[in-house]
């Protein structure tokens, strides 16, 4: 009988390469799961090393990716019932070839050749599922598998692994959890895994608020809420990874009773995550329809992003770029705007399962659609009293219907005018959080309105009726009283016509009508009578939620461990 020392020099490094149909079993899965744990995951395509980037990428938008990628990862086996009659012979012969050779390199004298069915009998190998073992006693048979791909990857989608990825064989489309992966994959697979992370994180904040309108959800919405409710959790203040055992601070459960000082996660980080990846969520919403975001506001801030990028590489900062092609930034072509380029945001961000002609007519009805509203904006020359000329805003829609949150398309407008513009005030401004605050949404304004502690600035140029209903507190939900809607929406206007005359841009009459701005008439469509609370479930500490991939070799993210 082998003695445990030796045999976990023999199992120090695992065994194989081995075919995954070649050794494993059809019904090889741990008692009670779908799947197998997979470990040290690396993606081949024509004797290279690739990633998820290019393998979950098909080509040209085909229905059928014939590509073949195959895989290589290391396998727990947990019970020898796990590996085919074929598989048990290689895998013995091996492990009795290791034998053979340690005996001769030490001089000592091996028994009878060693069987699986015995090993895990007497204890020397533990029955088990496929995770990695929990004492370092244990011995483990560990197999490196190897295998093609059956079916498109799935992270943080599948059900069998809801946080984690899912990768599917060919071989009898057997199911594996990736834990780990190596190096050089997980290089080519980043954008993968930040498109999900992003489009898992935007359901999650859509599932909370889903009062606010699909107008409404543009993406400094999204960073905010982000911010609000996921980069700082309540729970995540005093746990520490390291600490002095013998610190005072300690309470009875060895948790510090000081709390931490998380760093501090600026918006315009998160926003550049958006802007990196605006087009692919862009194509992904038209041809899913997951009816997270509204996509023509979407594909403006998708075109905006261009002209930011550009301003930052002027300040020596690359921003808004995918992993790995921040050296576009130096190319005039890729950072241009132009309407030839607009063609190939599908070309570049394929759908699986989508044919790309398909996905663009989707794209180009989306961009056809109008908002809600039924007004137009023209550029023209405003004559006043004092013969100054500007762009200035036209409107001809009909007098204020009966709820100040009534939809209504959103307009139209030149070029010219839309240049001078914020993006920001050309779609619907966020409403006021349940308590009645409101921020402006351009970065380098402070101005906010506080309706339960009104500022004179906040009352200029407002009904003295609305002031006096608003300063007696007597109201209680914000979205129902119509009176302090419209004194909220009054209040956002002047503050945005303020903006606008900085831009050049000017509200005009139009016979006995006067036009306002587009993003304050087609206000936040909000469902009256929808009430939330701020008791959600707490997210998850700092980017930690954006941050959930399988581990690179030598690192590890929560659960997940290292090779």
């Amino acid at each position: 009988m082998i003695s445990r020392r030796v045999l976990q020099e023999l199992l120090q490094q695992p065994l194989g390469p081995y075919h995954d149909k070649d050794v494993l079993n059809e019904a090889c899965r741990p008692l009670g799961q779908s799947k197998l744990f997979l470990y040290s995951f690396v993606l081949e395509h024509n004797g290279r090393v690739t990633g998820l980037d290019q393998s979950e990428t098909p080509l040209d938008g085909q229905v059928e990716d014939h590509r073949k990628f195959r895989f290589r990862g290391t396998l727990k086996i947990g019970d020898p019932d796990w590996l085919s009659d074929w598989g048990v012979k290689l895998v013995e012969a091996e492990l009795d070839l290791r034998w053979s050779e340690c005996t001769l390199r030490e001089g000592g004298r091996r028994g009878p050749p060693l069987t699986l069915k015995e090993l895990y009998d007497n204890g020397q190998l533990k029955y088990s599922g496929s995770e990695h073992r929990d004492s370092s006693d244990d011995c483990e048979l560990l197999l490196r598998i190897q295998g093609e791909r059956g079916q498109p990857a799935v992270f943080m989608r599948a059900d069998p692994a809801k946080d984690g990825l899912l990768w599917t064989s060919k071989d009898q489309f057997r199911q594996y959890e990736v834990l780990t992966m190596d190096v050089a994959t997980y290089s080519f697979s980043e954008n993968f895994f930040w498109r999900y992370r992003l489009l898992a994180l935007m359901k999650e904040i859509v599932d909370r608020y889903r009062y606010v309108s699909i107008e409404s959800r543009d993406p400094e919405w999204f960073v905010d809420k982000y911010i609000q409710d996921f980069a700082y959790p309540e729970g995540d203040k005093h746990p520490r990874v390291i600490y002095d055992s013998a610190d005072s601070d300690l309470d009875e459960e060895r948790v510090p009773r000081t709390p931490r000082q998380p760093v501090r996660v600026h918006k315009s980080e998160i926003l550049g995550l958006f802007a990196a990846h605006a087009e692919w969520l862009v194509t992904n919403e038209v041809a899913r329809r997951h009816k997270i975001f509204n996509v023509k506001v979407w594909d403006k801030f998708r075109k905006r992003v261009k002209k930011e990028r550009r301003e930052a590489a002027r300040n020596g900062v690359v921003w808004g770029w995918p992993i790995g092609q921040e050296s576009r930034v130096e190319d005039p072509i890729s950072s241009a705007s132009s309407e030839e380029d607009e063609d190939y945001i599908v070309e570049r961000n394929p759908v699986i399962g989508k044919p790309t002609p398909l996905v663009q007519r989707k794209l180009e009805i989306a961009r056809k659609k109008r908002l809600n509203g039924r007004k137009r904006i023209e550029s023209s020359t405003s004559e006043s009293e004092s013969d100054v000329q500007g762009h200035a805003y036209a409107s001809d829609f009909s007098g204020d219907s009966d709820s100040p949150w009534e939809p209504e398309e959103f307009p139209t407008a030149d070029k010219e005018v839309l240049r001078l513009v914020p993006w920001q005030f050309t779609i619907p401004p966020d409403p006021p959080d349940p308590t009645g605050r409101w921020q402006c949404p351009l970065p380098s304004c402070q101005y906010n309105i506080d309706l339960r502690h009104l500022t004179e600035e906040n009352k200029r140029d407002v009904d003295d009726r609305v002031i006096r209903h608003l300063m007696r507190k007597e109201w209680q939900n914000v979205y129902m009283d119509n009176v302090v809607v419209r004194g909220f929406l009054q209040m956002v206007r002047n503050h945005y016509g303020g903006h606008l005359t900085e831009f050049g841009v000017k509200i005009v009459k139009e016979g006995n009508r006067v036009g306002s701005l587009p993003a304050i008439d087609c206000a936040t469509h909000i469902r009256i009578g929808t009430t939330r609370t701020d008791q959600s479930p707490p997210g998850r500490c700092g980017l930690s939620f954006l941050a959930a991939p399988p581990s690179s070799q030598g690192f590890s993210t929560g659960r997940i461990h290292s090779d």
